[in-house]
């Protein structure tokens, strides 16, 4: 383990900050990426000795945590992952999602039996989540072997002699062990979800409490929480419903169940059915209304409630591998939502062009809700690119937080980026339905690629607003900026996708130089770390297009009740501030210490217009 030297913006807030955290105030901290914030959150952890619960947006985002605790501080740590991940039973699963699985362990013969995990030796989450598979796994094999664990008629894992068990219940004594760790380390929706956090953090029987109070709350890349919060609400697919539906004539046929309460879930099914199918969906979030009949139909949803606790009754009783998912539960969880629904509304969308599959989702507007329970806590949100203060106090509504933007405090805390309009590049958007003039656009983006490329020091980043800019829409036969690469470009050219793991990207920068085409939102824009001996790889970032979020129906249906709810203009605070934290995400790949000196090109006229300049341009240097 290193010795750790704090940098100087480390070492002269760090006595600011836990004073401030002591007296239980919100904070928030603006540090430029590579400017060493995981490692101040661990070092304020190291010196006051105080418990801290970290968020993060994705699992992938505790590698940074591991990776510098484990070179600096070996501070036990504890990585809260979800029942799909850490059940070894994957058997009890019904397909991926966690939805309508709320009994996954019920009458499973591990939920009681927990171990309190080793957190002294510290490991990556990787290993972390392998390791407890491993042995898990192993446990139940041998249980098995010495007859302590067996299958019952159903094909369901019993317990014959539990007395004799050595298999424990992973997820279980992850939460068993929070107590145990100065740093529990989860997604933000564990905390902010309301129905989570209570199942959490109240504890179930025999389990120490947690209480928040106790602990320093840190948001890791809180620029997110917005957006987080915006999805928490329930979506419902037209195949989950039609699937509703074939699940109630097939367990319950009319003529076996022929009552009002049978005859009412029906029609429950089929006027939802009928009210998706007459919409047209859009990529867009599009405002949706039930129809007047159907939300008098709605008033009562007992029928559907009967039919899905009954249909629960009937999985449990066959055998393990004929039972199916709840669809019944599904819908009736969103329409029970729906009912309830308060500073939201329901929104239509599409899953994919090729598909045209419409989705229904809950959309929220105000995210203060959410936070609220913060209130009475110490806590700290953290990020390269941090919300102003007027959408912290008042979207967030938290007044009185004590803003520290490390970058005006302290002189090059995170490196130089140099930012520059590049005019004559009009908006991508503006093209798409004159495919001719969107290809000539695209190639001239290209065009500028290539040609940075071969001007620049290192390795170069290009970011653009959406993956369909990328790759265009092979459906529609629209081209897509992949289109226009040159062959003798292509093999020192990554796209992203899912397939592409960090580690590959690192090993290819590390080789030589490359050309990475990434999506604002995206994983790479989010958490990519190219460096060599502590130096960023990348030199130059192209900001291909202005990536501002569709102004949809939701989006102006949140910027109304916002401006009704605060009484003042809410456009910059939801709109253009959301595309300025993308764009400095995207700059601050490049610039991973102090010494980094980077190029930042602004490809998009409407760089030049006044919020841009101010806020990109006017402090040049950082």
């Amino acid at each position: 383990m290193e010795k750790f030297a704090p940098r100087e913006w480390q070492d002269a807030l760090i006595s600011t900050v836990s004073e401030n955290l002591e007296e239980k105030n919100k904070i928030a901290v603006e540090a430029p990426t590579g400017s060493g914030k995981t490692s101040f959150i661990l070092y304020l952890a190291f010196l006051t000795g105080k418990k801290l619960i970290y968020l993060t947006r994705t699992h992938n985002e505790f590698t940074r945590l591991y990776e510098d605790n484990e070179k600096y501080f070996n501070i036990p740590t504890l990585y809260m992952f979800g029942k799909n991940k850490l059940c070894p039973l994957k058997e009890r699963w019904y397909d991926s999602e966690e939805d309508g699985q709320k009994n996954v362990c019920k009458g499973c013969p591990l939920k009681d039996k927990t171990v309190k995990l080793e957190l002294k030796s510290i490991r990556s989450p990787e290993d972390f989540l392998a390791n407890m598979e491993e042995d898990s796994t192993e446990l139940i094999r041998q249980d098995i072997d010495s007859k302590a664990l067996g299958r019952d008629t159903k094909g369901n894992l019993v317990a014959i002699k539990k007395e004799n068990m050595k298999s424990y219940c992973p997820y279980y004594s992850v939460r068993a062990s929070m107590v145990d760790a100065q740093i529990i380390a989860m997604t933000y929706n564990y905390l902010l979800n309301p129905s989570i956090r209570f199942n959490v953090f109240q504890g179930t029987e025999g389990e120490e409490m947690i209480h928040l109070d106790d602990y320093y709350i840190i948001f890791d890349e809180a620029h997110n929480l917005d957006s987080v919060i915006e999805n928490f609400g329930r979506t419902l697919q037209i195949k989950t419903v039609e699937k509703a539906i074939d699940l109630l004539v097939k367990d319950f046929p009319i003529e076996s169940y022929n009552s009002y309460e049978r005859v009412q879930a029906n029609l429950i099914l089929e006027e939802l059915l009928s009210n998706m199918s007459s919409t047209r969906g859009t990529e867009n979030l599009k405002s949706f209304k039930f129809s007047n009949d159907f939300r008098s139909r709605i008033s009562d949803l007992e029928p559907l409630k009967t039919f899905s606790d009954e249909f629960e009754k009937k999985n449990e009783n066959r055998p393990l591998k004929k039972r199916s998912r709840n669809y019944l539960e599904t819908v009736y969880n969103f329409l029970y939502d729906y009912q309830r629904m308060e500073n939201g509304a329901i929104y239509s969308t599409v899953n994919s062009i090729e598909k045209k599959e419409l989705k229904l989702k809950i959309m929220y507007y105000d995210t203060s809700g959410y936070l609220s329970f913060l209130k009475p806590s110490p806590v700290i949100f953290m990020s390269g690119t941090l919300p102003s203060v007027d959408h912290i106090s008042k979207v967030w509504n938290m007044e009185d937080v004590l803003y520290l933007k490390v970058d005006s405090i302290f002189s090059n805390a995170g490196g130089v980026k140099n930012y520059r309009i590049v005019e004559g590049y009009t908006t991508l958007g503006r093209y798409r339905d004159n495919v001719e003039e969107w290809a000539l656009m695209l190639k001239k983006y290209m065009q500028f690629v290539i040609k940075k490329y071969s001007e620049s020091e290192k390795s170069v980043l290009v970011a653009v607003p959406s993956y369909k800019i990328i790759f265009g829409d092979a459906y529609t036969k629209v081209p897509g900026l992949a289109n226009f690469l040159p062959d003798s470009m292509r093999s020192k050219s990554i796209f992203e996708s899912k397939k592409i793991s960090y580690s590959y990207i690192e090993k290819r920068a590390t080789e030589e130089k490359i050309i990475i085409f990434s999506v604002h939102g995206g994983r790479l824009l989010e958490g990519i770390q190219l460096v060599s001996n502590g130096k960023s790889l990348i030199s130059d970032v192209i900001i291909a297009g202005l990536p501002l979020i569709p102004l949809d129906d939701y989006r102006r249906d949140k910027i109304k009740y916002l401006e009704k709810t605060l009484k003042r203009n809410a456009y910059n605070l939801l709109y253009f501030e959301f595309a300025l934290i993308k764009i400095k995400q995207a700059a601050g790949r490049s610039t991973r210490s102090p010494e980094d000196e980077s190029n930042i090109w602004l490809c998009d006229d409407r760089f030049n217009d006044r919020f841009w300049r101010d806020n990109l341009l006017e402090n040049n240097q950082q």
